[in-house]
């Protein structure tokens, strides 16, 4: 089955994924990272253990954390 990933300010891919697979799993096949990362799964927040079916599009968004306090 085809799955499609999608990374902000990267080139789209395509992964050939067994049925059954999680994000986790597909992204691992890929070699790309889950951690720092928000995941989503044809718009639908999703984690790595969400399963994934053909057609998929698993999109991950750098996470953006902290920020100054200005008094």
């Amino acid at each position: 089955m085809q799955i499609k990933i999608l990374r902000l300010g990267h080139s789209a891919r395509q992964v050939e994924a067994a049925a059954g697979i999680t994000v986790g799993e597909v992204l691992d096949q890929a070699d790309l990272p889950s951690q720092g990362h928000a995941i989503s799964v044809n718009g639908l927040g999703a984690s790595t253990t969400t399963g994934v079916a053909d057609g998929d599009v698993i999109t991950l968004v750098p996470k953006v954390e902290g920020g100054a306090h200005h008094a």
